[in-house]
């Protein structure tokens, strides 16, 4: 009888473990959802205490939150209200030089958020943000002249552009693409050796496929 009962004991251990591994990573996979979900309640409560205090900027990223359904439940209306209270404060900020408002004109005229579409006026206001060096308006106006969507198409003016939002340190879809134009050639020599470099600084600014872009060049 004994030697039965170690017998199943022995049979049945592995499946046990692996049901109890089980359990404690789905209870901790739980444990870090609460967690992602309260800073994202966090950083929406400081971003509607900025807006409602009539801080542009957060007004336009509460309008963004509304818009796409981050943290919130998503509500054309509120907004549509968002981006119409913040416009006023970006335009004068834009005008007085600060480059964050000056690219988020750009989207409001790129994509006509309480304003009318206005490619001419887009493209102003992102040059102005890209010459400011705001990073993610570099990268931007990088593939604008890739697809030649505010302007013609213009490859030096493309690498030009990517390279500096690249180089500005945290703009992660930028050194993943320029580390994919060293991988092939494109607009560039091909240079492993630089697209190994730019994947490396894209994976630790997290952009998605930069390890396995890594995982890929291991053999080459």
């Amino acid at each position: 009888m004994q030697k039965d009962w170690l017998k199943d004991l022995l049979e049945w251990s592995p499946l046990f473990l692996v049901l109890l591994a089980g359990g404690a990573l789905w209870l901790y996979s739980k444990w870090q959802l609460r967690k992602v979900d309260r800073s994202l309640k966090e950083l929406w409560g400081s971003i509607i205490r900025k807006a409602e205090s009539g801080d542009a900027y957060s007004q336009f990223q509460a309008g963004r939150m509304y818009q796409k359904g981050n943290g919130v439940s998503r509500d054309a209306v509120l907004a549509d209200e968002w981006f119409h209270k913040a416009l006023p404060g970006l335009n004068r900020e834009a005008n007085a030089g600060d480059r964050d408002a000056a690219f988020c004109l750009y989207e409001c005229f790129r994509e006509g958020l309480a304003v009318q579409k206005d490619d001419a006026k887009a493209l102003l206001w992102l040059q102005r943000a890209a010459e400011q060096e705001e990073p993610e308006a570099m990268f931007a106006l990088a593939l604008e002249y890739r697809e030649g969507g505010l302007v013609e198409k213009n490859d030096a003016l493309f690498m030009h552009w990517l390279r500096k939002a690249a180089e500005e340190g945290d703009e992660a879809d930028a050194q993943y693409l320029l580390g994919a134009c060293y991988e092939h050639g494109n607009g560039v020599p091909q240079d492993l050796n630089l697209a190994r470099e730019w994947y490396e600084r894209a994976a630790g600014s997290l952009a998605f496929g930069a390890e396995d872009a890594l995982e890929r060049l291991k053999g080459s």
